[in-house]
């Protein structure tokens, strides 16, 4: 499409990025002399209004957010079926590109990258927007001026790609969206297809800083289901358990981020970038080091312990000083305000359905305020029979029957080993997703290609029923 001009402005110059929604292109706009970024929803999704429609509220809602640390968005329009949005060029490189040649990265400049995406998911949540997305390769990077007097962190952060975020007030927060390519980086709640808030996103961030401390991600496996149980099933080790230089008060950040329940993380997104500058303000000699070190507290510096340290650490995760706890306590009780105010307009809308779960409970902010009345989309069930059939048919079902967006992912099975049938899904079987939502179907591409015995498999990853493998073809000696 380089050449392409749309909205007699924008002239694509090269495809830069391609999301689970559209693409992302560089293009130049004619009629300001200035670079723009112009994303396009995807050919195939361009013909269904529901996914027109969910682009279009994706436009909306990032044009209302307006922050230092957000991609703005410019301008909303459709061309010769080609509907797109244009948002701000950043010059800069994300996270990921900087990280497979420079991490693991220093204690002070991961602590403080990780404040200021932070930063504007405070800001977004606030204004009732959930990213949903937060990886390496949403967080671009670029160098910020430098003066003489200038300290801190010397690069200036953007959030971009708010490509599967909503509207708390346009959905409810029961939709899982999820996307196989950040399956490393899925809250628990995101993975088995529960309620998904605020408190995901910063789940997602704490894995992102415990990726730029350690150099890895902290969970692995051989595909996007057997590591998104991971995150539902595994501790997630400290980062000091890697390298032992980490300080005990980014371990501590690290955790209570990634709790795997959403109640037992920080109160909302500033709270976290609260801790992690805290910890900054708290080390004295410059930057976070372990071990028996002096911390600033209350503005004394005192000369502590290893055992001390830790417990002087502490403070900056939740075991606030006097003023901070006051802070969190009227956050809090504004925030319960909040919720019993939404639960009430949820039952009565509702009738007598229950709630599904508790983490519906921390909406994190104000709803937001659509132009305009929307109904939600419908929640659905997804089919536990899916495993084991033809992916054709599966997808036809999903798509025509229950409006979901369906990918497809391959990779060898042994517990499904035809070809071409599904052998697992993201989220899994079983799991409620609201309509729209993505789902990603794994499909086997026969048997893996080794001579292990079942007992040296180790047990079933999620992708299939629990039963003895089927013995491999034998291959012909001509």
């Amino acid at each position: 499409m380089n050449g392409t001009k749309l909205a007699g402005r924008y002239v694509l110059v090269e495809m830069i990025a391609a999301g689970g929604m559209g693409t992302v292109h560089k293009a130049t706009d004619e009629r300001l002399g200035r670079a723009v970024a112009v994303k396009i929803l995807r050919d195939d999704l361009a013909g269904d209004p529901r996914f027109v429609e969910r682009f279009r509220r994706e436009a909306r809602a990032v044009a209302a957010l307006s922050h230092p640390n957000i991609a703005g968005v410019y301008d909303y329009g459709e061309e010769d079926n080609h509907y797109f949005f244009v948002m701000e060029f950043i010059d800069g490189k994300d996270l990921s590109q900087l990280m497979r040649v420079e991490s693991p990265f220093g204690q002070e400049r991961a602590a403080l990258i990780a404040a200021e995406t932070l930063d504007a998911l405070q800001h977004a949540h606030s204004a009732g927007v959930i990213h949903r997305d937060i990886k390496p390769a949403n967080i671009i990077v670029t160098a910020r001026e430098r003066s003489a007097s200038s300290t801190g962190l010397q690069e200036k952060v953007k959030v971009t790609d708010f490509g599967i975020a909503r509207a708390v007030g346009d959905a409810t927060l029961t939709a899982t969206g999820s996307v196989l390519g950040t399956a490393h980086y899925l809250s628990p709640e995101q993975a088995s297809g529960g309620a998904i808030g605020p408190a995901s996103d910063q789940y997602s961030t704490g894995i992102v800083l415990y990726e730029m401390l350690v150099g890895t991600v902290p969970f692995t496996g051989d595909s996007p289901v057997a590591i998104a149980m991971r995150h539902m099933s595994d501790e997630l080790p400290p980062p000091s358990a890697v390298n032992p230089d980490i300080s005990h008060g980014l371990d501590d950040i690290v955790r209570r981020a990634t709790s795997k329940d959403p109640l037992d993380r920080f109160p909302d997104a500033q709270a976290m970038a609260d801790a992690l500058r805290h910890a900054l303000d708290s080390s004295s000699g410059g930057g976070l080091v372990g071990g028996a070190t002096g911390v600033a507290l209350g503005g004394s510096t005192a000369v502590l312990g290893e055992t001390n340290q830790r417990t002087a650490q502490r403070t900056l995760t939740g075991e606030w000083d006097a003023q901070r706890v006051g802070r969190t306590v009227l956050l809090s009780f504004a925030a319960l305000i909040v919720v019993a105010i939404a639960l009430l307009a949820f039952r009565l809308a509702a009738g007598d359905e229950e709630p599904r779960r508790a983490e519906r409970q921390r909406g994190g902010g104000t709803a937001g305020q659509p132009a305009e009345e929307e109904p939600a989309p419908a929640e659905v069930v997804l089919p536990e029979d899916i495993l084991g059939r033809p992916f054709d048919d599966v997808a036809e079902e999903l798509s025509d029957e229950l409006g979901l967006i369906v990918d497809r992912n391959a990779e060898p099975s042994n517990d499904f080993p035809t070809p071409g049938v599904v052998s697992g899904a993201v989220p899994a079987p079983g799991s409620i997703v609201t309509e729209g939502d993505t789902v990603t179907l794994i499909v086997s591409t026969g048997p893996e290609d080794d001579d292990e015995d079942d007992e040296e498999r180790g047990p079933p990853t999620g992708k299939g029923p629990d039963e003895k493998k089927p013995p491999k073809p034998q291959k012909d000696d001509d």
